[in-house]
């Protein structure tokens, strides 16, 4: 097997990977880099219009999965002590928001809305204040991802090469 040689892409989402880790580590106790990190591998695309388009995307899926996640908690999901009910109702309130979503000709948001509002709505249950705390702290952490991979998407580095070669050159 023959290794090829490393292309600009991987580069820029190692560098985004890592400045979303240390953006996050520094933005607040209660954030979450894991999320951060995840937004920018996600929207480091080939040019950055594509890192632009899904970064929208995910932002849109985060805060509508985040804000229902918690509308439920906080109104439905204290009224259920049935497990499975509560499932049956989760799956049809995921079967709306995918609906409404793909009415909105938003496709590429709708993966990342269910998996938040699941994630929310399940994982937080009892902890109203919880809940907000994550659903907030998740879609931060998700723009700060989205922001620096479009950032560092931006960046050319056949420039920067040029630019290194042209100061060698001069140096000789």
């Amino acid at each position: 097997m023959k290794l090829k040689k490393p292309g600009q892409r991987i580069f820029k989402t190692a560098l985004a990977v890592f400045l979303s880790f240390t953006f996050s580590h520094f933005r607040s106790a209660n954030a979450l880099p894991f999320y951060s990190a995840i937004a920018a591998i996600i929207c480091t695309k080939n040019d950055v219009n594509g890192s632009i388009n899904i970064g929208l995307n995910r932002i849109l899926g985060t805060c509508i999965g985040g804000f229902v996640g918690f509308l439920y908690l906080l109104f439905v999901r204290k009224n259920f002590t049935n497990d499975i009910g509560n499932y049956f109702l989760i799956s049809i309130i995921m079967a709306f928001l995918i609906w409404i979503l793909s009415s909105m000709d938003k496709p590429n948001a709708i993966s990342i809305m269910c998996i938040v509002f699941a994630s929310v709505s399940i994982n937080h249950y009892g902890e109203n204040f919880g809940a907000i705390n994550f659903a907030l702290n998740r879609t931060l952490d998700t723009l700060v991802g989205v922001v620096i991979a479009i950032l560092v998407n931006s960046i050319d580095f056949e420039i920067l090469k040029y630019i290194k070669y042209k100061r060698q050159k001069d140096e000789r």
